[in-house]
């Protein structure tokens, strides 16, 4: 799409993907030229060109625009910036992680539920030697303006009560210790194509054993999700490192 880190297409879109995830609204030419101080023509051409790539698309009702699958894609990519997790999430990971623990269970109960109450996602932590799934959280998916259709919180929440479908989603990262991220229609299923999940893997005895992680709207806020993901994983990974499970 780009080839210069700092032209327009690349500061539109990052302003887009930005205003998108705070307000949950298409986001006009207008507020752009603002932010940018360019006129409003010069952003209307840039919008146009990223929509005619797919990094942006127009909603029928609104003449603002939004960002597609591939618009976040190449967001998280290329244009977000790396943020560590903040002092007071440090605490709050660091303080559970030093409470006693008892099972590799209970460990996995206490990471997902955690990492919902941090993220306001579902949290979901995975153990993939038995395909074991655990999900936290699930009321945050009714809070997103996404799932105000009926239809389709009713289909996600059912995915979620059954979970078979996640683990087949997630069957391919058992083995992968890095971060990965589904977003929208790359998750594979209608009912996940307005979700990202974000997982990273978690070891026991140095071997990868399953992935931590949130399921959430893919308007979400990645910069705070991705770096509270892993650092989560390698607290569990310590954890579990002194269980000696």
């Amino acid at each position: 799409m780009i080839k210069n880190a700092k032209n327009r297409q690349e500061d539109v879109l990052k302003l887009i993907v930005k205003r998108y995830v705070e307000t949950a609204e298409p986001v006009g030419s207008r507020y752009v030229s603002k932010q940018l101080d360019l006129s409003s023509a010069t952003i209307r051409n840039v919008m146009a060109d990223l929509e005619e790539s797919g990094y942006i698309t127009h909603p029928h009702t609104s003449a603002g625009r939004t960002p597609t699958d591939k618009g976040y894609r190449y967001y998280i990519e290329s244009l977000m910036p790396v943020k560590a997790v903040n002092d007071a999430m440090a605490r709050s990971i660091r303080g559970e992680c030093g409470n006693a623990i008892r099972s590799l269970e209970d460990v996995l109960e206490r990471a997902s539920h955690l990492i919902s109450n941090l993220t306001n996602h579902v949290g979901l932590a995975l153990f993939s030697e038995y395909h074991k799934l655990y999900l936290d959280g699930t009321s945050h998916i009714v809070e997103q303006p996404e799932f105000k259709d009926f239809k389709k919180l009713h289909n996600m929440l059912k995915c979620l009560e059954e979970k078979r479908d996640i683990l087949d989603l997630l069957a391919g990262d058992f083995d992968i210790d890095h971060l990965t991220i589904h977003i929208g229609k790359e998750n594979g299923f209608s009912y996940l194509s307005e979700c990202s999940i974000v997982t990273r893997g978690y070891k026991v005895k140095g071997k990868v054993s399953g992935r931590l992680g949130i399921i959430g709207p893919k308007r979400m806020s990645y910069e705070k999700v991705i770096p509270t993901v892993e650092y989560l994983a390698d607290s569990v990974s310590e954890m579990l490192e002194e269980l000696d499970v």
